[in-house]
């Protein structure tokens, strides 16, 4: 029995619009995916990487991630109707170039933007707007929740929603269930995006309610097949709300 999600998929101009819910909430959070290795319509780039939006009803928007190329990030933004003024604040899940690589670039388009990162690269924002995420969890913006650094390497995003935890992850070096387990203290993870890689242990999306592999997971397919009623396909213009 599933907790709270019900998928409805629907195509539209700007994108796949994903939303899901059992009973009737409130919707707090809009996830938009800006930077995949795939592409959900024609007129978007798909590259090696990841890259997606948070915009909370509250007003706070939250670039999660960047891509390896700017230029990219941008053109696929700009063909999802998503105007990247608006960030208020980038996170960075681990230093890789493929996350990482088009921070510059993002800084320059939004220099107001405050930066939560692992420590390294203090030097693309002024020191007040940067913060250092270290092993603990921390509140990024109200009812948005850094997972905080583990491994020494990645930091995941929680968002609290109505129907549960929703999880971004860039690549989940330290593991999916480790990065699940120190989630499941913030809220009880019901829905993951993001990069699986290395990720093996499938029974482990067994308790989960949406899964939305993308970008380094090596096993797609699998997870696409294991779970045809949850699990979806992810990429450039998927858009879910929770």
């Amino acid at each position: 029995m599933t907790r709270g999600f019900h998928c409805i998929i629907t195509i539209c101009c700007r994108g796949r619009r994903v939303a899901w819910f059992r009973i009737q909430h409130v919707v707090k959070f809009t996830v938009t995916v800006l930077y995949d290795n795939e592409t959900v319509r024609s007129g978007l780039k798909a590259d090696w990487g990841f890259a997606a939006l948070v915009c909370a009803a509250s007003g706070e928007n939250v670039l999660f991630d960047t891509g390896a190329d700017g230029t990219i990030l941008l053109h696929n933004a700009e063909c999802l109707g998503v105007d990247h003024s608006v960030v208020q604040t980038v996170v960075i899940s681990h230093w890789h170039w493929d996350h990482a690589g088009g921070l510059p670039f993002v800084i320059k388009q939004t220099p107001q933007a405050h930066l939560y990162a692992p420590s390294g690269a203090s030097g693309h924002v002024p020191e007040k707007q940067f913060h250092v995420v270290g092993s603990g969890q921390m509140e990024i913006v109200p009812g948005i929740y850094s997972t905080g650094v583990l491994a020494g390497i990645e930091q995941a995003l929680v968002l609290q929603s109505d129907a549960g935890g929703l999880v971004i992850m860039g690549c989940a070096h330290p593991g999916v269930h480790s990065l699940l387990e120190a989630a499941s203290s913030i809220a009880e993870p019901s829905a993951l995006v993001g990069g699986l890689h290395g990720f093996r242990d499938l029974p482990l999306l067994d308790t989960l309610d949406v899964v939305y592999p993308c970008h380094c997971t090596q096993r797609k397919r699998e997870i696409l097949q294991r779970y045809p009623l949850k699990a979806k396909r992810c990429g450039v213009g998927m858009v879910l709300t929770a």
